[in-house]
């Protein structure tokens, strides 16, 4: 659908509607326009995916936003757990810190500062996801390659409520990032995965820089922590399986047999094309995800190409068992 033939709603049904998730039974559903505080400019927030995803267009994140808009971003974020607003170009790393937030206090980087490639001058709470070199160095994480299914920050206490990326440079093609529905891949778990899910908890593992778990396994040193497996989500209460392919090792009380059969069947299932969003980024890009309620990825791309966003997120707390 083209922007041009999104039907226009009052944005209060948004703001003081509660929250609406992804998929909606029966048709799509379209939000928007929104007046900013001037009325000169509209914001018109739409689904993207048929499992998550909204899109905000017709609104400058360079500038300050009144509080219906502000409202209206959190509803849709709640919404469709993965919030994408284009063509923002030239947004300075306070304009992103100022739309994070609208979501909660900025969170902390898990890993230690002085393990961080990224350079000390910037603020302490920024990452770059970049090949880009500097003498010869990388001057982000994760430069290169494919990386697995994942949750950011699942081996620490209090994992990020919310990431946000900002696309300074991408390649021509790959380089996606695809986002799945936990809250979706929970409500359609068989009922014997259920029962287990419901009941225990996980250990979730990571070395800073793995792309893979064989990387992962690989390590010689890495970050742990044991979670459950149904988290709920921190404002709805909603029921998410937390478990991802990358850093999920180990379920508490089962041997490692059974353990390992059944997560693999839970990421065989939370991977199914029907819980999945591809986003294929341009520059200018500024996304924000719920890290409780999604799980990502990364297609590979052409080393060659530049691809540099920043990276910030948004503070959690310790997870909540459903």
């Amino acid at each position: 659908m083209d922007d041009n033939d999104i039907p226009t709603a009052k944005a209060e049904n948004l703001a003081n509607g509660g929250a609406i998730w992804l998929p909606w039974p029966g048709q799509p559903r379209d939000w928007g326009p929104m007046g900013e505080s001037d009325g000169s400019a509209m914001m018109k927030i739409t689904p993207i995916g048929g499992a998550l995803g909204v899109a905000a267009s017709g609104i400058d994140l360079k500038q300050p936003q009144d509080a219906a808009t502000v409202d209206a971003l959190r509803a849709a974020f709640q919404g469709g757990l993965v919030l994408v607003v284009r063509d923002q170009e030239d947004l300075l790393p306070e304009d992103q810190v100022r739309f994070c937030e609208f979501f909660g206090p900025l969170g902390a980087r898990a890993r230690p500062a002085a393990e961080r490639p990224e350079s000390a001058d910037g603020p302490p709470e920024v990452m770059f996801v970049s090949n880009r070199k500097e003498n010869g160095r990388y001057i982000g994480s994760l430069p290169e390659g494919e990386m697995q299914f994942h949750m950011d920050q699942c081996y620490v206490e209090r994992p990020a409520r919310a990431t946000c990326l900002y696309a300074i440079a991408v390649p021509d093609s790959g380089g996606d990032t695809i986002f799945g529905n936990l809250c979706a891949a929970y409500a359609a778990l068989p009922g014997d995965l259920r029962a287990i899910v419901d009941a225990s908890r996980a250990r979730h593992v990571f070395s800073y820089g793995s792309t893979s778990t064989d990387q992962v396994d690989q390590a010689p040193k890495i970050s742990e922590f044991i979670q459950p497996m149904a988290v709920a989500h921190p404002e709805t209460g909603r029921p998410a399986l937390y478990v991802s392919r990358l850093m999920t090792r180990e379920i508490m009380g089962l041997g490692p047999q059974a353990g390992g059969d059944v997560l693999d069947r839970l990421f065989a299932h939370q991977e199914c094309p029907e819980f999945l969003y591809t986003h294929k980024w341009r520059n200018g890009d500024l996304v924000i995800w719920d890290n409780l309620c999604t799980i990502h990825a990364r297609t590979d791309f052409d080393p060659k190409q530049d691809r540099h966003l920043r990276r910030f997120s948004v503070a959690g707390g310790p997870l909540a068992a459903a």
